[in-house]
């Protein structure tokens, strides 16, 4: 069985994360703990056990760092979670390069979000507030997580 067997099942659960975070605004721990095991198996068929450790040790960190961030309210706890199941898929090899696209999906997401919703007050003859709303991160993990896989 080769890793290409559960690089689609991983793509499918990020797209299913970032698809229930836009319309719900959280991710489910269900779609977490799926994410992770395809995640996981993912990992085993393309990096061997080594890799699986390594992986591991990337869910670990990220988890850490997400819940972290979570504490001082700057992600939610789904998206902590999300990214860190997700983390199993990657070994520390792969952990910058998916934080650095998740990051740049992020920001495009925010980036557009923010014209969007400056265009549409404009267009209704409001006056353009403090652009404050809440952001479905989920899109950008599992944009990150996509562009990691299929790079």
């Amino acid at each position: 069985m080769t890793a290409d067997v559960l690089v689609w099942p991983l793509v499918a659960c990020a797209a299913l994360g970032a698809v229930i975070d836009i319309k719900e605004r959280r991710l489910p721990n269900w779609l977490c703990l799926l994410s992770a095991v395809v995640a996981g198996g993912h990992t085993v068929l393309a990096y061997g056990v080594d890799g699986l450790i390594s992986a591991l040790m990337h869910c670990g960190l990220a988890l850490l760092a997400g819940m972290g961030l979570f504490r001082i309210g700057f992600v939610g706890g789904g998206d902590a979670k999300f990214y860190a199941a997700l983390a199993l898929g990657f070994p520390l090899s792969l952990a910058l390069p998916f934080l650095g696209w998740t990051s740049l999906v992020g920001l495009v997401l925010v980036l557009s979000m923010a014209v969007i919703r400056a265009l549409r007050k404009s267009a209704l003859g409001h006056e353009i507030a403090v652009l404050k709303f809440s952001v479905p991160y989920g899109v950008a993990i599992g944009g990150g997580a996509v562009v990691t896989l299929l790079r």
